[in-house]
C-alpha cells in the first residue's frame, strides 16, 4: 500500500458574528491510500481552532437516497435493487466489503434525476445478496453509524459525498424515562399481538438507550405511519434521553389509536354475560 501526504492551507468567506470577520482558515490533510486492488480512497482531515470537527475524520461514501425510508444504526433493511446506477454502486460495495449511506430524500424521485436528501443519514453494509435476472438484486443491510453529508461529490452515474460519521451519547438514561418508556410500550405490543389475534406473555425490555430506542422504532413502523419527517427527526436526536422523551408521545398515539382498532375489530370485549 503506498500512501502519501499533501497539505495545504485555504480560505473562504464565511460571515463570523463574533469577531464581524469574513474570512476563516483551514488547514486541510489529505491522505490518499492506494490499495492493493488498485482503488483510491479520500480521507480528509480538517483542523480548525473554531469548530470541534478536527477530530472527526471526513470519508468518501457512496449514497442511497430513498423516499420514506428512516435507517436507524443496528435496524435491518431489505432492498430491491433495479436501476442501473444502484447496481453498479451495489456490486461495487459487494466486492470491496464497504458500506453506503441512506439518506431520506427532501425533494425529488428516487428513480430518475439526482434528489436531494436530508443531510443526517445512516451508513449501512450488505450482509446478504441474490443477484436475479438482468442484473437486478436482493440484498439485505443491516445500520451501522449516523453520518452527516458535508459535501456532495459525485451525481452520476450515482451519488456520492463527504460525510462524518457522528458519534452517539454515552450519558445514561434517566430510569424515570425508562420506566415510562417501559409502560408505554409494553401497552403498545399487548394491542399489537391483540390485533393479530394472539397474546404477549411478560415481555423483557432492555434497560440500554440505544436498544430499546431500536425496539420501540422498529415496532411502531410496523403498526402506526410515521411521517419520513417526523423519524428523521428522531434520527438527527443525538441524546437517547431525548429520542426516548420524544417516542413516549408517539407511543401513547399509537396506544390510543390500536385501542380503537381493537375495540372495532372486537366489539364483544369486556364481560361476558353467561
Amino acid at each position: 500500500m503506498i500512501r502519501y501526504y499533501i497539505h495545504c492551507y485555504y480560505q473562504y468567506k464565511v460571515f463570523n458574528p463574533d469577531t464581524k470577520s469574513s474570512i476563516k482558515h483551514h488547514e486541510i490533510e489529505i491522505m490518499t491510500c492506494t490499495c492493493s486492488y488498485n482503488h483510491e480512497r479520500l480521507y480528509y482531515r480538517i483542523m480548525d481552532e473554531h469548530t470541534n470537527i478536527s477530530d472527526n475524520e471526513l470519508l468518501e461514501l457512496p449514497l442511497f437516497p430513498l423516499n420514506n425510508i428512516v435507517l436507524f444504526p443496528g435496524m435491518q433493511l431489505p432492498l430491491h435493487i433495479f436501476e442501473e446506477r444502484y447496481k453498479t454502486m451495489i456490486n461495487h460495495c459487494i466486492e470491496h466489503n464497504t458500506p453506503f449511506g441512506i439518506l431520506l430524500i427532501k425533494e425529488g424521485q428516487e428513480v430518475g434525476e439526482p434528489a436531494e436528501p436530508f443531510t443526517i443519514g445512516t451508513s449501512t453494509r450488505i450482509t446478504n445478496s441474490q443477484t436475479l435476472q438482468e442484473g437486478r438484486l436482493n440484498i439485505s443491510t443491516t445500520g451501522e453509524r449516523r453520518f452527516e453529508l458535508m459535501r456532495i461529490l459525485e451525481k452520476t452515474p450515482y451519488m456520492t459525498g463527504l460525510v462524518r460519521y457522528l458519534d452517539e451519547s454515552s450519558d445514561p438514561v434517566p430510569q424515570n424515562i425508562i420506566d415510562s418508556t417501559h409502560q408505554e410500550f409494553r401497552t403498545f405490543l399487548e394491542h399489537q399481538a391483540t390485533i393479530a389475534g394472539g397474546w404477549n406473555s411478560n415481555v423483557n425490555l432492555p434497560d440500554d438507550g440505544h436498544e430499546l430506542c431500536l425496539r420501540v422504532i422498529s415496532a411502531i413502523t410496523v403498526s402506526i405511519e410515521l411521517p419520513g419527517e417526523l423519524r428523521q427527526k428522531l434520527l438527527e436526536t443525538d441524546s437517547y434521553s431525548d429520542r426516548l422523551q420524544k417516542l413516549i408521545p408517539i407511543l401513547q398515539r399509537g396506544n390510543e389509536i390500536m385501542s380503537e382498532q381493537s375495540r372495532k375489530s372486537n366489539p364483544f370485549q369486556g364481560h361476558r354475560l353467561n
